[in-house]
């Protein structure tokens, strides 16, 4: 019977001629703390947000976030960092 080939390189080189794909533990994925929102803009406000992550090296999360912490703080309600303790 023929040896299965490995699903990529890096798999291949860091096991070692005894081992194969089939041997290595799955990894159980954890369960995010955090819900995704989806958010629909201009793709000209798109590429602002992206261009200033860039610039200020942030995430557009991170200006995403910002911008609810603004909005919640305006309507009296904690932000996301006090609603996540």
């Amino acid at each position: 019977m023929a040896k299965k080939k490995p699903a990529s390189l890096e798999l291949a080189m860091a096991t070692g001629p005894e081992q194969s794909a089939d041997n290595a533990p799955a990894a159980t994925p954890q369960p995010s703390k955090a819900e995704k929102l989806t958010v629909y803009v201009s793709r000209r406000a798109a590429k602002l947000i992206k261009q200033m992550a860039l610039d200020n090296d942030k995430r557009t999360n991170d200006y995403l976030r910002e911008g609810i912490n603004l909005m919640l703080a305006k309507y009296g309600h904690p932000s996301l960092e006090e609603m996540e303790d």
